[in-house]
């Protein structure tokens, strides 16, 4: 493997064949690209990745924004460690609320009224301005069925309705997830049929780990991304945002 950048034409485009964790910590993340047959391992923050999804460039454009992480943790909602190896979270769920004209304030006022009945929360909210951890995500959430609780953090997001609004939100999420990731040296990896992978959708547990039955976030998504940008969204495109504000980290 070559070390230098000698014959490395960096202003040229390269296909990223994986991510690499390292460092002492395992918090430093290197890009491995072929050129001419040889391997080289670029810096993540040094890399510009190119979107080919319409909302993935248009947040891409305003320079990946973001919302600051606001945290009003409940002391309603129950702490259990997670159980995994390390008592950490192995990734991250994202749900839609599937509620129309809700907000923020009302859904975590549900909630926390309803906890007791429902056994259900999550540990954020995301919308297009904000970012609202109401429970320690140090902690299992109960908010995917009790196959998935055990393992990952959560967040919902509220519908957004115009095109600005929907593109921030998703700027919000992907880099709270990030964000998460990289707090817990996790790689950027999209959830499989095995179980393993760190970024799962509500579907796609329902899918692999069972417990549960429902389909957030696909038709939110979906819906969105062809009625407000006239294209698709799906958890492929979302992975490409999410490590793009991994690498700025």
């Amino acid at each position: 493997m070559k070390e230098t950048d000698t014959e490395f034409n960096r202003g040229a485009t390269y296909k990223v064949n994986r991510y690499y964790l390292t460092g002492k910590s395992q918090n430093e993340v290197y890009a491995r690209i072929v050129d001419n047959g040889r391997n080289y391992f670029v810096r993540s923050t040094e890399l510009n990745l190119i979107m080919t999804n319409a909302i993935n460039k248009y947040i891409a454009q305003a320079d990946y924004p973001h919302a600051t992480i606001n945290r009003q943790i409940s002391s309603r909602f129950t702490k259990q460690q997670y159980r995994t190896a390390t008592g950490k979270p192995r990734g991250v769920i994202i749900h839609d609320t599937g509620n129309e004209n809700s907000t923020i304030n009302s859904e975590v006022s549900y909630m926390e009224k309803n906890y007791a009945a429902t056994r259900v929360f999550v540990h954020t909210f995301i919308d297009a301005q904000q970012i609202l951890n109401i429970a320690d995500p140090k902690y299992m959430a109960e908010g995917a069925g009790p196959n998935a609780n055990p393992y990952f953090i959560q967040f919902e997001m509220p519908h957004e309705y115009t095109a600005t609004a929907f593109a921030n939100q998703i700027a919000n999420a992907a880099y709270y997830t990030a964000y998460n990731l990289k707090q817990n040296n996790l790689p950027v990896i999209k959830g499989n049929k095995d179980g393993g992978g760190t970024v799962w959708t509500h579907a796609m547990i329902s899918s692999y780990f069972g417990g549960t039955d429902h389909q957030d976030p696909i038709s939110y998504w979906s819906t969105s991304a062809k009625k407000l940008f006239d294209t698709s969204y799906t958890i492929n495109d979302f992975i490409v945002l999410v490590q793009a504000y991994y690498n700025k980290m």
